[in-house]
């Protein structure tokens, strides 16, 4: 059995005792409650690192990231969701109580690791999910002022799901800032109704139909060598849910990104080879490439977010992957986003002009292909198309941030929150909302 230090025991008290802050929500306005996580921000930026480093994982260190991302998270929960402090409370109360729960019960009682991220046990992402739902039912019950009835209390029960998820995913920064902000876009979500599934209204075929086309595309794929085996799987999942929720117009729009990326990391192999900066397996791709880059989007479409969401998240995408297989090939002189200084070619976040007009021209391509489908007016096209640019650019200044302090962002997590920075981008803007369908 592990033990725990008695720092990180009181670490994870401070943690859960300043979820209590969320009850306050009752009465605050959204102004006040920014200009008090504001507050806490700062303090803990300035005045902590005087008195508090006996809480800190290393003590060393002038800023502890946990505890610099708290009330960060707070203030962003706060100011993108100001009109819905109730979702703000619920989603603070997982993150104070959720976090703590998952991170002990994961040290005192171990168990199988997970598969995706083996620092991190299933009793720790169960402890997780139960005490952030527990937690939530509370505090909601306390903000409205009464116990919450049975469809809301399944709809915390799925939005704490999501969280301990999210927060099991490794990341490479900290797991509130990963997991707060679209827990509660699912939560807003799911509490307007899924989406009926219904591309082809009353037809029974959906299902077996889906499921056949893209098992034989997953066997063929295989077969002829463009995809791993384990990427031919989760293609097929992936394909079935979009073609089956979204019809073929956005199916149509998915082979679009596949065929494009394939050719993207294809064109130059062997010199990208020799640099030694190409993709692994000759370029095939594996079912993580297909969760970083799919996922999101998919998510997006079954969630039922507003529709630029989903051309939007594959615009990035494809974005990032022409960026990148442009870049490492035809860029010479790779510079940092944030300072314009030259870098190594391969640097993390590094660009260049050959890689800035490739994601431009990556995203322009899935606007068109958008619009030609149908998926996205002729319009608003131009939303998917810049969106997907800031997907893009949001991963490199993200990754070239953390070379400067420090921390490594995990190359899928990286994928999939420049789709979901890309499609959230692109409802924004369009002016739409996004947290309606």
């Amino acid at each position: 059995m592990t033990t725990i230090p008695p720092g990180e025991w009181k670490r994870k008290a401070v943690h859960a005792g300043m979820g209590l802050f969320a009850l306050l929500l009752r009465w605050l306005t959204w102004r006040e409650a920014a200009a008090l996580a504001l507050f806490a921000l700062l303090f803990n930026l300035l005045v902590m690192p005087r008195f508090g480093r006996g809480i800190y994982r290393q003590g060393s260190k002038r800023h502890d990231p946990g505890i610099v991302a708290y009330p960060a998270t707070v203030l962003a929960l706060v100011l993108v969701f100001r009109h819905e402090l109730d979702v703000v409370a619920v989603v603070w109360a997982m993150m104070a109580f959720g976090d703590p729960a998952a991170s002990i019960a994961g040290r005192l009682v171990g168990g199988p690791v997970l598969p995706w991220n083996p620092e991190k046990t299933w009793i720790g992402m169960l402890a997780n999910w139960a005490a952030g739902t527990l937690a939530a039912v509370a505090v909601l019950g306390f903000y409205v002022g009464s116990l919450p009835g049975p469809q809301v209390v399944a709809i915390l029960l799925a939005g704490a799901a999501v969280f301990a998820f999210l927060e099991s995913v490794r990341a490479g920064i900290d797991d509130n800032l990963v997991a707060a902000i679209p827990t509660a876009l699912a939560i807003l979500t799911i509490s307007q109704g899924l989406p009926r599934f219904s591309p082809w209204p009353g037809s029974w075929l959906a299902v077996p139909v889906s499921a056949a086309v893209n098992g034989a595309v997953a066997f063929a794929t295989w077969r002829l060598g463009v995809v791993r085996r384990s990427g031919a799987i989760a293609g097929a999942i992936v394909g079935f849910a979009v073609l089956l929720a979204g019809g073929p117009a956005r199916y149509g729009l998915l082979w679009t990104f596949f065929l494009l990326g394939t050719a993207a990391t294809r064109l130059g192999y062997g010199r990208k080879r020799e640099a030694g900066v190409a993709e692994g397996e000759r370029g095939r791709r594996g079912a993580a490439n297909v969760v970083a880059n799919c996922a999101v989007p998919t998510a997006f479409l079954i969630l039922g977010f507003p529709p630029l969401a989903y051309p939007g998240a594959l615009a990035a995408a494809l974005s990032d992957t022409a960026a990148t297989e442009f870049g490492t090939l035809f860029g010479r002189r790779p510079f940092s986003p944030w300072t314009l200084r030259p870098l190594t070619v391969g640097a993390p976040g590094a660009v260049s002009a050959p890689g800035l007009l490739a994601s431009v021209a990556g995203a322009a391509a899935m606007a068109a292909a958008a619009w030609a489908l149908a998926v996205a007016p002729g319009s608003v096209a131009w939303a998917v198309a810049a969106g997907g640019i800031a997907g893009s650019l949001a991963e490199s200044l993200l990754k070239d941030l953390g070379r400067r302090a420090g921390f490594t962002l995990d190359h899928d997590f990286a994928n999939a929150l420049n789709t979901f920075v890309g499609g959230v981008s692109a409802i924004l803007l369009a002016g739409g909302s996004v947290s309606s369908s």
